[in-house]
């Protein structure tokens, strides 16, 4: 017989649950990482996880948006709390963004190539929501930076995106000069949706 659990307990678990994936994400990576692994590491059933996610990859896009909102939510008070935001201070404030997710347990998904492997398992309703929600996110992030008129928001939000898949290619664009290749790409991405002047003008 399932046990029903209280609204508090719920939480719990939830939090629980996320935090244990993302350091099985972090150690293990998604395909290697089992359900049966991440419930004995949050000590509950099998049967009640599946209360929780449909699968295991459900769980790690729970997180990963988690940590994208987070990043994101600490962009967007820079932005705001910088006042009129350079072309320089777009790219530098972007660039932090890209070096937290550097230091985070997404880069072994990254280094494994694991994003395929978790687009394919989710179901694409929820992909084509996750993308309506970046969307959004970025409405909120440039609400408060001078885009230039008829920039549309989801042609940066996929900029961005195809700036961030460079990560997974580290190697073949080349270690050495990676770090001011991803300068570049944001500062040419800025200069393009930003009106106004760069601190050097």
């Amino acid at each position: 017989m399932a046990v029903a659990f209280s609204e508090k307990e719920k939480e719990f678990i939830m939090a629980k649950l996320k935090d244990v994936a993302k350091e099985c994400l972090g150690k293990y990576g998604a395909r290697k990482t089992t359900v049966d692994q991440l419930v004995e590491m949050t000590c509950i059933s099998k049967g009640a996880f599946y209360n929780f996610y449909p699968s295991k990859e459900a769980l790690f896009f729970a997180v990963i948006e988690d940590y994208q909102n987070s990043i994101i939510e600490g962009a967007t008070n820079k932005f705001s709390t910088t006042g009129n935001v350079t072309i320089e201070g777009f790219a530098e404030i972007i660039y932090e963004l890209y070096q937290n997710v550097k230091q985070s347990f997404l880069m072994n998904i990254i280094r494994n190539q694991e994003f395929d492997y978790l687009m394919r398992k989710l179901p694409d309703g929820l992909i084509l929501e996750h993308h309506s929600f970046d969307d959004i996110i970025a409405r909120k992030m440039f609400s408060t930076l001078n885009i230039k008129d008829g920039i549309d928001i989801g042609v940066i939000t996929a900029s961005l995106r195809a700036v961030f898949m460079c990560m997974l290619h580290v190697e073949e664009i080349g270690k050495k000069d990676f770090d001011r290749a991803l300068k570049l790409l944001i500062r040419g991405l800025a200069q393009q949706i930003m009106e106004g002047v760069s601190d050097n003008e």
